[in-house]
């Protein structure tokens, strides 16, 4: 109900007339993709463009929205119940999924995201469903029983929708080897190797028709999706994101030569252009690369949808300048101040809640460490890569599902001092 009291109100045209912006670009080229009619080669992979195209296609634009919109109502509210099935699971208590379900029911930046023409939504969704399927996997079928074909068909089941993730956000590329790994620790050699080579095997064929089309049509060869070169470039040179043509225009600033229209070979001039930024301040590199990872980590995603200054921004020049009360008072009566601030709440509890239910979770490993090396594997990623807020969203989600299991640990021993006996007590029975 929440969701769907955010997006029914949301103008239907406003994204279409914003051009330039992201939203617009997953509509006019998905809408192209679907029809036949694409440009050239897409930097992201097809799933939201097609996603985007197909209600434009049997739709109006405006009632094409709004069916995007309805459906990403009902995968975000999925994504509360497989996140519920996570932390039970690891836990083995049902609280701690109740606690993770409710706070992504109520959580601001979940809500607001499902009215947004942008790839988290889904991606989350697929996400935590293939999450859940594979904890839920490993949880059913114990090392020492033989392997089954069921088996082998949801670790299967588990790459197909890992696949169809990469193909929504191109990140999660190299995720499966972490997997695979996993399921060697798990298993043993022998059957953890099995399911590992069919998950890898499935995933990369769930991969290969988008990777043939391009072949086929472009003569290119894309895993996935273009632009890690790019991403690469931009976290080297620390120059932001202001669309692919600001991009383009950077690099040649940079390089002092016109950049090619060939995709494969302006791949080779970001990948040549983020070497040498690289290794020409080594250390500058570093710095700047953990400079961006901090602050993206730490910082909620979401706060760009409310006007006015930045809080963290308003937060340190208060801390730096100011430090009166009636600073602080100004400073709450900032455009957008509570928003923000809940925003800023539920990110960094949930931080610091799943840091220690990371810990809580410690003896049961074997369903834990797909998240854990989930939270590892995205800052690991964005380490190298440009990085923002919005591309660490997804691990909110995993966040909660540790900090699910703090909370519930917390309330069980609060009830538990509740209805134990003290000692006096003990001593008179």
């Amino acid at each position: 109900m929440l969701r769907l009291a955010q997006v029914l109100p949301l103008d239907r045209t406003e994204v279409y007339t914003k051009k330039g912006g992201d939203s617009w670009w997953y509509l006019e080229n998905g809408l192209a993709l679907v029809r036949g009619q694409d440009p050239a080669v897409l930097p992201s992979g097809p799933i939201y463009l097609l996603y985007a195209g197909y209600p434009q296609r049997i739709a109006t634009p405006e009632t094409a929205i709004l069916l995007m919109r309805l459906l990403q109502v009902v995968m975000s509210t999925l994504t509360c119940y497989f996140v519920y099935r996570l932390a039970w699971a690891i836990s083995h208590d049902v609280r701690a999924g109740l606690i993770v379900a409710a706070v992504l029911a109520v959580s601001p930046a979940f809500i607001i995201e499902t009215g947004q023409i942008l790839t988290e939504t889904l991606f989350i969704f697929l996400l935590a469903g293939g999450l859940w399927l594979y904890v839920a996997t490993i949880e059913r079928n114990p090392a020492d029983k033989p392997l089954s074909p069921r088996l082998y068909g949801l670790v299967a089941l588990v790459a197909i929708i890992f696949g169809i993730a990469t193909l929504t956000r191109a990140v999660l590329l190299a995720f499966p080897l972490g997997l695979l790994i996993h399921l060697l620790m798990v298993y043993g050699w022998r059957k953890g190797l099995q399911l590992g080579l069919t998950l890898v095997v499935v995933f990369a064929v769930t991969l290969s028709p988008w990777t043939i089309y391009n072949r086929v049509k472009w003569g290119q060869t894309v895993i996935a999706a273009q632009g890690f070169a790019a991403f690469l470039f931009l976290g080297a040179t620390d120059s932001g994101w202001q669309g692919p043509q600001q991009t383009d225009n950077t690099l040649q600033q940079q390089s002092g030569a016109p950049l090619s229209a060939d995709p494969s070979v302006q791949q080779q001039a970001y990948s040549s252009g983020a070497t040498n930024a690289i290794l020409g301040d080594l250390g500058g590199w570093l710095k700047s690369r953990i400079s961006q990872l901090s602050s993206a980590v730490l910082q909620p995603h979401g706060t760009v949808f409310y006007t006015g200054e930045s809080l963290k921004d308003m937060t340190s020049r208060w801390l730096k300048t100011d430090h009166s009360l009636g600073g602080l008072l100004r400073l709450t009566q900032g455009d957008s101040f509570w928003p923000k601030l809940v925003l800023y709440l539920f990110h960094d509890i949930g931080m610091l809640a799943g840091i220690i239910g990371i810990w809580l979770s410690r003896r049961n490993w074997r369903l834990a460490l797909p998240l854990v090396g989930l939270i590892a594997y995205f800052l690991l990623a964005h380490f190298v890569l440009y990085v923002i807020p919005r591309y660490l969203f997804p691990l909110d989600m995993i966040w909660w599902v540790f900090g699910g299991i703090a909370f519930a640990a917390l309330m069980q021993r609060f009830v538990w001092r509740r209805v134990q006996p003290s000692p006096l007590v003990e001593k008179v029975s």
